[in-house]
Parts: C-alpha cells; structure tokens; sequence
C-alpha cells in the first residue's frame, strides 16, 4: 500500500510539471505571436505612411504645375496687354495666396529676373572682354554696396569666374579649381558652365550659407544667358544697391532711393523717360558717365515662379524660370526645392 502511494503521488507530480512545462511553452507562443504581429503592424503602418507620402508628393506637384500654368496665362496676358512692359503695378508682381484647394493649400509668388543681377554675366568670354569687365565691376560694386570686405568681394567674384569659365586655368591667385575643389572632405569638380538656378551658388568656394542669405534677394540666374538687363521698373525700392551696382558707383544710395521712390506708380513708359529723370540728368551734368543707361530697360522676358503647396502634412516647395517671347509663354527650368526663409 506504501508503495503504490508513493507511485501515485510521483506520477501526480510528473503530470503537475508536465502542464507547467505546457503553460510555459504556450505562452512562449503567445509572446512569439505577439512580437510577429507587432512587427507586421509596424511594417504595414511604414507602408501606408509611404503610400500616404507618395499620393501627397504627387498631388502637391500637380498643384505646383497648375500654379504655373495659371502664372505664365497672367504674365502673357499683362506682358500683351501693356505692350510688353513690366512694372510692379501689374497682377504678377502681388503676393498670392494661400488659396485654398481640394486637401490643402497653394500660394506663390513671383520674381522678375530681370530686377536682380545675372550671376551668369560674370561668364568670361573671351570674345567680348568688353562686356566680362563691365559685369566684374558691377558685381565687385553690389557685394560693396552689402557690405563685404574688399578681400571678400575680390574672393567672392574670383571663385565664381572660375566656376563659370570654360578652362581649368585661374582666374587669379584668388580663384578656385579643380585642385581646390578636389582637395575639400567631399570632393568636387568645377562645372565650367553657366549656373541653371541660383541654389548652384552654394558649390562655389566662400558661397557659405551666411554669404548666400545675405546676397539672394539680390542676385538670381537667367538659364543661358549672359546678358543683364535692368528693369528700373521692377527693382524694389528697398534695393537701390542694384542701381548703385549697375551704374558701378557713379550714382550713389541716395540719388538711387529718389529714383525708385519718385517712379510712377505703373513705371516708366520707356528708357527715354528713364533718361529725363532728374537723378540720371544730375549725373550727367556732374559729367559721369551714365552709357550704363543703355542697358536698361522697362520690359521682362524672363520670370521666376516659387510656389508653396501644402497638401496634409506635407509642405512642397517648386520652382519655374518662365520666359515670355514671342506671344508665348515657356518653361526654361523647374527645380523642386526646400524652406527658403522670407526675404
């Protein structure tokens, strides 16, 4: 009897273990299954959210292209309504919106690149030297006119000849090449060609982002285009340093501010009246030389579009160069940015 107690109370215990042993194991499982499925949640919330992203990157786009469309029908229209001219009395020159749309919200604004100095005038051709030392002087005269040293002006101008020009050579001891750029903890090369978009400034040895801040308001890109044309009725009349610049030094800040201030409200009706202006007559009498006044000008061909979409949660910056010629209205470049901070 003894014994088969003993045998009773070990197979109890055997069986007690056993469905200890089980429990364990089937909460094993229960937590493996557990982890399996977070993981799959996680894994399918990641891919919802980079549907969602998508879908809204793509839409924010369409909405930039209709900002364009809409913007090159009104820079047509006024450019073919006023024969041409351009003057901040005109529709394009407002800011616009933000309106809202289906999801979101779209604004933008528009820039006359005529009423800002071409960086790409800098282009050393060697066929027109002329018109290279012109651009030199006026670009040397607007980094004075803000405020940079006479080192940092010089510097500043150098590096952009060479990151323009054709040729490996330097411009002068104080220009950058492929060495230069070689040599940084991320290398580069040079582009020897002319810039597409302003943002290219960036690359340019001393371009650091406090330099590009201080000059952006003041400079942009024409794609191609070599020439600068300033648009005397565009030019903000809290920018007077590109007057200065233009005339490189001859007419100086004040007389600069009288003639932005004194400018009809729709702008001047031709170059001519330009010329009869009382601050150009005092430079002439004064016996300056006031030539520079043939390049400029009260028409603008070349615009640029930076449009501002939200769309959900995601903020879309994009970019249009739109040139008005000819009874059209085209596209030259379209770069999608990020935050720009307000000039």
């Amino acid at each position: 009897m003894k014994l088969q107690r003993i045998k009773t109370q070990a197979v109890t215990v055997r069986r007690i273990k056993e469905r200890g042993v089980a429990l364990i194991t089937v909460l094993l499982v229960i937590a493996v299954i557990a982890y399996l499925a977070a993981r799959m949640t996680g894994h399918l919330q990641v891919q919802i959210g980079r549907v969602s992203a998508s879908d809204h990157a793509e839409q924010a786009y369409w909405h930039w292209l209709s900002a364009e469309a809409l913007v090159r029908q009104v820079l047509l229209t006024e450019h073919q309504e006023s024969e041409g001219r351009s003057h901040l009395g005109q529709g394009w020159a407002t800011q616009q919106g933000p309106f809202p749309v289906r999801g979101g919200l779209i604004g933008g604004r528009v820039r006359d690149l005529h009423a800002c100095f071409n960086l790409n005038s800098v282009y050393r051709n060697p066929e027109d030297t002329a018109s290279f030392a012109l651009a030199v002087e006026r670009y040397q005269q607007l980094l004075t006119e803000l405020e940079f040293d006479e080192f940092t002006a010089r510097r500043l101008t150098s590096t952009l000849i060479d990151w323009l020009d054709a040729d490996g050579e330097l411009h002068d001891s104080m220009g950058a090449e492929d060495a230069d750029y070689e040599s940084l903890p991320q290398p580069y090369q040079t582009a020897n060609t002319l810039l597409s978009h302003l943002s290219e400034l960036r690359q340019v040895v001393g371009y650091t982002a406090e330099v590009y801040e201080r000059l952006r308001p003041y400079v942009c890109v024409i794609p191609g285009h070599t020439e600068w044309q300033l648009n005397v009725n565009t030019v903000r009349v809290d920018q007077p340093q590109l007057l200065v610049a233009f005339f490189r030094g001859a007419m100086d800040i004040g007389t600069a501010e009288r003639l932005l201030q004194n400018r009809p409200e729709e702008g001047y009706e031709s170059v001519q009246e330009v010329r009869e202006t009382s601050e150009l007559q005092s430079l002439a009498e004064a016996g300056e030389q006031v030539s520079d006044v043939n390049q400029l000008t009260v028409n603008s061909e070349f615009f640029e579009l930076n449009a501002q979409v939200q769309y959900g949660d995601l903020e879309f910056y994009g970019n249009s160069q739109i040139r008005i010629s000819e009874g059209r209205a085209y596209v030259l470049h379209r770069s999608r940015g990020g935050y720009e901070q307000d000039e």
